[in-house]
C-alpha cells in the first residue's frame, strides 16, 4: 500500500531545508510505529507514510495549539469551565471557526496529534469532508500574510538546540497539489463532480475564520493579562459590612461620588448575544406548544428542567 498523496522531490528537498522541520522530523521519529495492517509495507512506503505524516502534523498541530490557547483565553474572560460557553468571547467569522474546531478536535483528537500509526493518519486525511477542508485551511494559512500558529513548532518540546536556529516552519503549499491529485484518484471522491472547487471554497472561509481568531485572541490576551491596579492597604480596605465613611473637620459625613463603571466591548457584546439567544429560545419554545404535542422530556429539556447530556458535533450544534 502507497501513500495516497505525491508530492515532488523539489518540494520534499525545499522541506528537508528548513532547520525547524527536520527538528520536528527529529521529534517525530520516535513515535513511528506501524500498525499490524500496514507493517507488510515495504520500507520505502513506510517512510514516504512517516514523511507525509510528519508534514500534517506540522499544519495541524500549530491550529490545535492555536484553539487550545483561544480555549483558555476564551476561559480566562468569561469566568467559566464549560466548554459550550466558550464560543461567546467570539463573533462573526471567528465565532464560526472557532465552533468548526471545537467540534472537529474534540471528535479527532487522534488525528489532529498525528497519533498512532502513520499510515492510518495518512490515509485518514480522505476519510471525510472534514479532513479535508481542515488540511486545506492549515495550509493556506500557512502561507497567510497575517501572523500564523506556524511561527514555531508549537508542538515540539524545548530541545538543546542553539539559538542561531530558526524555528519557524517554512509555509507548506506542498500539500494542495498532492491532495487534489489523490482526491481525483480515491475511489470515492473521484466520483464527486466538481468536488475540489467547493472544497477550496469551503476550506478558504475556514482560513480566513481562523485568521479573524488569531485576531481576536490578540485582544483577549491583552484583556486577560491587562495589569491590575494598585491593591489599597489594610486600612483603606472595607468590608461588606462595614465600608469607610470620610467625615470632614466638623464630623459630619462627606459625600463622597463613586467611580462610574463602564461596560467593555467584550461586556456589551455578551449581553446582546445573550439577548438573542433568550428571544431564540422564546420563540422556540412557543413554536413547539403551538405546533406540536411536545413529550415530557423533551418539554422539561426546553424549559431547562431537565437536563440534557448531549454534546456538540460537527453535524449537530
Amino acid at each position: 500500500m502507497r501513500s495516497p498523496f505525491a508530492i515532488s522531490h523539489e518540494d520534499i528537498g525545499a522541506l528537508n531545508e528548513s532547520q525547524a522541520f527536520c527538528v520536528l522530523r527529529s521529534y517525530l521519529a520516535r513515535d513511528a510505529d506501524f500498525c499490524t495492517n500496514h507493517t507488510p509495507c515495504d520500507p520505502e512506503a513506510k517512510e514516504t507514510f512517516i514523511l507525509h505524516r510528519d508534514i500534517l502534523h506540522a499544519l495541524i498541530m500549530p491550529v490545535v495549539a492555536l484553539f487550545s490557547r483561544a480555549s483558555a483565553l476564551a476561559s480566562a474572560a468569561l469566568c467559566t469551565q464549560k466548554s459550550e460557553d466558550l464560543e461567546l468571547a467570539f463573533a462573526g467569522e471567528a465565532r464560526g471557526a472557532f465552533l468548526c474546531l471545537q467540534c472537529f478536535i474534540t471528535e479527532e483528537l487522534d488525528w489532529c496529534r498525528t497519533r498512532g500509526c502513520p499510515a492510518c493518519v495518512v490515509t485518514a486525511t480522505l476519510s471525510t469532508e472534514s479532513h479535508i477542508r481542515l488540511t486545506i485551511a492549515a495550509s493556506l494559512l500557512s502561507t497567510a500574510s497575517v501572523a500564523s500558529p506556524n511561527s514555531s513548532p508549537a508542538s515540539t518540546p524545548s530541545t538543546e538546540e542553539p539559538c542561531a536556529v530558526n524555528r519557524a516552519l517554512p509555509p507548506l503549499p506542498h500539500i494542495l497539489p498532492a491532495l487534489r491529485t489523490a482526491l481525483s484518484l480515491d475511489p470515492f471522491w473521484k466520483d464527486e463532480h466538481d468536488n475540489w472547487p467547493y472544497l477550496l471554497s469551503r476550506a478558504t472561509q475556514l482560513s480566513a475564520g481562523i485568521q479573524g481568531l488569531i485576531a481576536e485572541c490578540v485582544n483577549l490576551e491583552s484583556l486577560v493579562s491587562s495589569p491590575t491596579t494598585e491593591r489599597p492597604s489594610q486600612l483603606q480596605k472595607r468590608g461588606l459590612t462595614h465600608p469607610i465613611v470620610p467625615f470632614a473637620a466638623s464630623g459630619q459625613a462627606v459625600e463622597e461620588k463613586g467611580v462610574k463603571l463602564r461596560k467593555s466591548k467584550l461586556a456589551k457584546r455578551q449581553l446582546r448575544l445573550k439577548d438573542e439567544e433568550v428571544e431564540m429560545m422564546r420563540r422556540v419554545v412557543l413554536q413547539c406548544w403551538a405546533r406540536a404535542r411536545v413529550p415530557k422530556q423533551v418539554r422539561g429539556e426546553v424549559l431547562g428542567v431537565g437536563k440534557s447530556n448531549r454534546t456538540r458535533s460537527l453535524t449537530c450544534p
